[in-house]
């Protein structure tokens, strides 16, 4: 076991923990794939692992220059590869060339887009509105003031939405007729004929 995986452990960690643990951060996967595709040479994993991990803790620590100047590179590829696409579409003699060449184009330069709509969201956040929101049956009510709180009504106060029939004797409608009583002359005839 090397001295530096010695000096990673964690409580009560094994070393086939330790190992599995390192292995699977992203640092290592990433360092993995980027060795392997030979891009870098003879260059050792463990090197390429601790470069990430310098990047990863310059991130953290609020400097994104890297990833900055990362997305500009990336957003450059991008153009180059549309202008590249859009060129053999337009050198493409037959029609099915022409379409996924152009199809491959319009998606780079979509993605160059995208790439930079997302540096410059880096280089100036939007800001957020936070919206206090009450539904009420269909309607909404949106408040927008970012001042104190309303205080809520008191009990005494009706809601806005309190049914206004709760109390015996409070009608809705001052029209409505009042409660039966005795026996109605004009339904007892009906109600030979037609049943009560």
């Amino acid at each position: 076991m090397s001295d530096k995986l010695k000096r990673s452990l964690h409580d009560s960690e094994t070393a086939s923990q330790a190992m599995a643990r390192a292995a699977l951060t992203p640092e290592c996967l990433s360092a993995a794939v980027l060795v392997d595709s030979k891009m870098m040479g003879n260059t050792d994993v463990t090197e390429v692992v601790d470069e990430l991990r310098r990047q990863t803790a310059a991130i953290n620590s609020g400097d994104l220059t890297r990833v900055e100047g990362m997305l500009l590179a990336q957003a450059h590829t991008l153009d180059n590869l549309f202008a590249q696409l859009t060129g053999r579409a337009l050198r493409s003699q037959q029609r099915d060339g022409l379409e996924s060449y152009m199809r491959l184009a319009l998606k780079a330069q979509n993605q160059a887009r995208a790439t930079l709509q997302t540096l410059a969201e880096l280089k100036a956040p939007r800001q957020v509105a936070f919206v206090q929101q009450a539904n009420i049956g269909n309607q909404v009510q949106v408040n927008n003031s970012t001042t104190k709180q309303t205080a809520r009504p008191q009990k005494s106060q009706k809601a806005q939405n309190e049914l206004l029939e709760v109390e015996h004797g409070e009608r809705l409608d001052t029209r409505a007729t009042g409660a039966a009583g005795g026996i109605d002359t004009e339904v007892a005839t009906v109600e030979a004929e037609h049943r009560p």
